[in-house]
């Protein structure tokens, strides 16, 4: 009960608590991202708003600068711009400019105060020989430029005439203020609902030119706005755009409690599956450990068996011949050293378990323990005339020079033992095991066992290095083994700061592959690490 209750505690209760502070972190985070959202939408219908207004004012200046432009002859258009200044509200001063002569209208001769205050500005902003510069792109006969009358912002606008003249007008931006009713924007192109856009011009001081026609009709919410400036024609003016959506508070309460409400779930439902895949895994663990026992009690019958017969024999004497007791003799010894290897691997596997196992560091040359082990290994092997020996039989293939790496020796040699027991045990018919060592870069060195058996089944591949795991069940299978042999391998491996991979062979067979580090350009023999 108290591991239970543990386990709940720490696979749901905790869990549950981290989530929760994650979620609230998040929602925080999720209300940050729809302000973000919203203060992008309101800039966005800013900048259209302020866009469409400039394009109204252009249209206005346009259209008196058309009508100055379409009468040909100078007295004609000095009729025009004179009958503009008396009737339209938008034009404050119209003018007439030839070069080398300036300004003919308005004359100064008998000016009244407001042409003469227009030619002061004139004066003051136009003194170059040719005042109007370069004109608007795709507009070779015209041009605009911003205008500040009386501390106010306005705009001068002019036409070249085909004698070289220059008209214009001085557009009047309060009238145009005076005429203008609002500049909320409609709905986005596409839309048919949404929420409604306040939308009002300021002047650089904050002040109010020109207010939204839903303030006190519609409720405005929060200070978030969107701004955009109307330069470069109107430098100090802006436009500001605000959110009339009496919805948002409760969309965002909305997905406030489904967030609120999928994380709580999915508390309960990784807590339940961390739950279920421990017992899952406490069930396997158990099974194996089943199994292995069974394995082992199997190893362990079948030597004792032919010990224990051929011992019985010999005690009474009932082998005379000297040629079959010499084989009694070597069947007893072979099975002796096979029950030996045996408990060895499980006692490896224990020091494993327990993280006792201790390594030798140092620079080994993987080419000279190759050849050791030809030269020393040796298995039993039965003949017509008696017990004979004969080396172990694996081929070298391939040896870069100087591979050294820096490794336990003998952990190293167990490591090439058990792969060529697994050789010698599922690819004996394929030939002798092809073993090969070679640089395999980046400070790696890499030394590969190599059978034509029938490998490993595509299921198998990537447990065969599990603790307890079998292919097949021992008590029925043609090969021994305990199922301990590779995993110990591998963590011998890793214990060493290598790895031991398989792969398939091409054309049929396996391929076991130690990787080990090589040792450093200063190498420090005898250093002992205590690694898992």
């Amino acid at each position: 009960m108290k591991s239970f209750l543990r386990t709940y505690l720490l696979c749901i209760a905790l869990p549950a608590l981290l989530l929760a502070l994650l979620g609230a972190a998040l929602i925080a985070r999720h209300a940050e991202l729809l302000r973000r959202e919203r203060a992008e939408r309101l800039a966005e219908a800013a900048g259209r708003t302020a866009a469409e207004t400039l394009d109204g004012i252009r249209n206005i200046l346009d259209d008196r600068l058309d009508r100055i432009r379409s009468d040909r002859s100078c007295g004609e258009t000095l009729v025009a711009i004179q009958i503009l200044e008396l009737s339209d509200r938008f034009v404050r001063n119209a003018f007439l400019w030839r070069p080398g002569e300036g300004f003919v209208h308005p004359a100064r001769e008998g000016a009244t105060a407001e042409r003469r205050a227009f030619l002061a500005r004139c004066e003051s902003r136009l003194a170059d020989a040719d005042p109007w510069g370069a004109p608007d792109a795709g507009e070779p006969e015209r041009g605009v430029r911003p205008w500040p009358v009386d501390g106010r912002d306005a705009l001068l606008g002019w036409v070249r005439l085909d004698d070289g003249s220059v008209a214009g007008i001085e557009l009047e931006t309060v009238a145009w203020l005076a005429d203008r009713r609002t500049l909320d924007p409609p709905l986005p192109p596409g839309r048919k609902t949404g929420p409604a856009l306040a939308a009002e011009l300021l002047d650089e001081d904050g002040a109010v030119l020109l207010p939204s026609l839903l303030d006190g009709l519609v409720p405005v919410q929060g200070a978030d706005a969107g701004e955009a400036t109307l330069a470069p024609l109107f430098p100090r003016w802006r436009v500001r755009v605000r959110s009339a959506d009496p919805d948002a508070a409760s969309r965002l309460a909305f997905w406030t409690n489904g967030v609120l409400l999928g994380l709580l779930l999915l508390a309960f439902v990784a807590g339940g599956y961390v739950l279920l895949r421990a017992a899952r895994r406490e069930r396997l663990d158990s099974l194996r450990k089943t199994d292995f026992v069974s394995n082992v009690s199997h190893e362990l019958r079948t030597p004792l068996t032919s010990i224990r017969m051929f011992s019985e024999l010999l005690a009474e004497d009932r082998i005379p011949d000297p040629a079959r007791r010499r084989h009694a003799l070597g069947t007893m010894a072979a099975e002796s050293a096979r029950l030996s290897r045996l408990v060895d691997s499980v006692l490896d596997f224990s020091r494993l378990e327990q993280s006792r196992r201790k390594y030798v560091l140092e620079p080994v040359d993987l080419a000279e323990l190759l050849d050791e082990m030809q030269n020393a290994q040796c298995t039993m092997q039965n003949g017509e005339g008696g017990p004979t020996t004969r080396h172990s039989s694996f081929v070298t293939r391939h040896c870069d020079d100087a591979a050294v790496a820096l490794a336990d020796r003998d952990a190293v040699r167990q490591i090439v033992l058990n792969l060529l027991d697994n050789a010698e045990k599922y690819a004996a018919a394929g030939g002798p095991p092809e073993v090969s060592v070679r640089d395999a870069g980046n400070g790696v060195v890499a030394l590969a066992v190599a059978d034509r058996g029938p490998g490993v089944p595509p299921r198998a591949a990537k447990r065969i290095f599990d603790r307890f795991y079998r292919a097949d069940d021992a008590t029925t299978a043609e090969t021994r083994g305990s199922g301990l042999g590779l995993s110990i391998a591998r963590r011998l491996a890793r214990g060493m700061r290598g790895d031991l991979t398989y792969r398939p062979r091409p054309g049929g067979g396996s391929v076991f592959e130690l990787t080990l580090p090589k040792p450093p350009s200063v190498a420090r023999p005898g250093y002992e690490g205590n690694h898992r």
